[in-house]
């Protein structure tokens, strides 16, 4: 088993924490301006009604841009360890705007002075919908997963696994099994296996070439080559 590279899992995981850091900074922020009423300002030539608190000033931009740079940390590690470590960067899009959205909804119902606010609870059904939607269609496509027709890899070979049984179709005559052709030798269909899946297109000539060495040196007991 390869062991993954030091850096790439260290800028991962700074990356992950780095994320979540400025998603809880960004939502704590919004809150206390929700807090105000939903607008505060800050600077400018004019006077100003309700002023932002300096923590909203000097964690807002913090929480953005900090949220950028953690992001690609996150897709750069990623992408040194392989699989799927680097799609798990793309949940911060739902993180986001599901937590933000909450945000809208809870001050939207219950707001400080008592009465609905709509535009904060219209805000708050559009973030959840930006992002619940993508969040389900990514748990439906990691539900039903790929579908590799009895090929699969582990730890960089080819693994051939055996088709389910099917059952007959009624009135259907079972054909007499051919002597040499899936008559229960493993090695042999095996072998026809690893052709057919070749054949269609499943396989490539390399892929094919390594299977068939390591199938061989498996059930024959000979070097693999």
């Amino acid at each position: 088993m390869t062991r993954p590279p030091a850096l790439s899992v260290a800028a991962y995981l700074v990356g992950v924490a780095g994320l979540a850091f400025c998603i809880t900074l960004l939502w704590f922020g919004m809150r206390a301006v929700l807090d105000l009423g939903g607008y505060c300002a800050s600077g400018g030539p004019y006077e100003i009604s309700v002023q932002c608190p300096d923590a909203v000033i000097a964690s807002t931009p913090l929480s953005i841009f900090g949220g950028i740079a953690a992001l690609f940390l996150m897709l750069w590690g990623g992408a040194g360890l392989g699989g799927s470590w680097i799609s798990l960067a793309f949940l911060a899009w739902p993180a986001l705007f599901l937590s933000l959205g909450w945000n809208f909804l809870q001050y939207g119902f219950f707001p400080p002075d008592g009465d609905w606010v709509w535009s904060w609870i219209v805000c708050g059904v559009l973030f959840v919908a930006m992002g619940g939607i993508p969040l389900w269609v990514a748990l439906v496509a990691l539900r039903d997963g790929p579908h590799t027709d009895g090929r699969s890899y582990a730890a960089g070979r080819v693994v051939i696994r055996p088709r389910p049984p099917s059952a007959p179709s009624p009135g259907l005559v079972e054909p007499t099994p051919v002597p040499g052709a899936g008559s229960g030798d493993p090695l042999v269909d095996r072998l026809e296996r690893l052709a057919e899946l070749r054949r269609a297109g499943d396989l490539t000539t390399a892929e094919f070439e390594t299977a068939k060495a390591a199938t061989l040196a498996e059930l024959t007991g000979g070097p693999a080559r």
